[in-house]
């Protein structure tokens, strides 16, 4: 009795997810649609930075080359629709997608300072 209530239980829980950029639905709201875009480890650099007139902190990046086209076919694709970028399984931000994106740069907000602060720890860790 105790080994079928373990496996159901196991059997229900989700799939972590990679941290990265997924495409993500507006209903039901920031649910994420499919697979990563791109990954952490696909980011070649990133830099905190801040938005002055918000009193904001971002965190600003580049991708690898060899990921360049992937981003802009993916963001291509999305265009009229969001992107977000996904932290621990949660969407931390996802706009929506005006035009292809070619340079292979990102950009990720948060009102949270505390938040992004541990994204950027946690990215630069993962970089090393």
């Amino acid at each position: 009795m105790v080994i079928s209530l373990c496996m159901s239980f196991i059997g229900c829980q989700a799939a972590h997810r990679a941290d990265g950029f997924y495409p993500v639905a507006d209903i039901p709201e920031n649910q994420i649609e499919g697979k990563a875009i791109v990954k952490t480890k696909d980011f070649e650099c990133i830099v905190l930075d801040t938005i002055t007139d918000l009193n904001e902190i971002v965190i600003t990046g580049k991708l690898k080359p060899h990921k360049i086209k992937t981003f802009a076919d993916a963001t291509e694709r999305r265009i009229g629709k969001r992107i977000g970028f996904v932290y621990k399984d949660s969407v931390i931000t996802a706009p929506t997608v005006n035009c292809r994106i070619e340079s292979g740069t990102f950009q990720i907000n948060s009102k949270d300072q505390k938040l992004i602060l541990e994204i950027f720890s946690s990215l630069k860790k993962d970089m090393r």
